[in-house]
């Protein structure tokens, strides 16, 4: 009798919660998808090479323009289309973001950030030899 108390009391509280969120997921207009997104350097290295592949959708058709934040002109654009993609080879060493909007306008339609991450950390307690939780004497 308990459990079949405590069932529609859950039940219930899911009901509850599934009214409260909205009947559908608004899906972005623009959506952009660039992969890799990680460039990962070394000690030594102070930059690496990368091939993006760079595709995005729309669902109206207009014109588009591919700009990254680490220029003030744009990649690339595309003409009255509804779906574009390109492949770049390029030479990172900083954070940087891809975008996506209208040739003259500064609008973010969508935006997706590529970042570096460094590995020359000068921190002892990496090099170390890590101790067994037995080995105090």
């Amino acid at each position: 009798m308990v459990v079949l108390k405590l069932r529609s009391i859950a039940l219930a509280a899911a009901l509850g919660l599934a009214c409260m969120l909205p009947a559908h997921a608004v899906e972005p207009s623009v959506r952009l998808v660039v992969k890799p997104l990680l460039c990962v350097l070394d000690k030594a290295a102070t930059s690496c090479m990368m091939s993006f592949d760079i595709r995005w959708k729309s669902v109206a058709e207009s014109e588009y323009c591919l700009n990254d934040t680490l220029g003030p002109a744009p990649r690339i654009c595309w003409g009255a289309a509804l779906a574009g993609g390109t492949v770049e080879q390029r030479q990172v060493s900083e954070d940087f973001s891809y975008w996506l909007g209208a040739p003259a306008g500064t609008e973010r339609l969508a935006e997706v950030k590529i970042s570096v991450l460094r590995v020359d950390s000068d921190d002892r307690r990496r090099e170390r030899r890590t101790r067994h939780v037995w080995d105090v004497l």
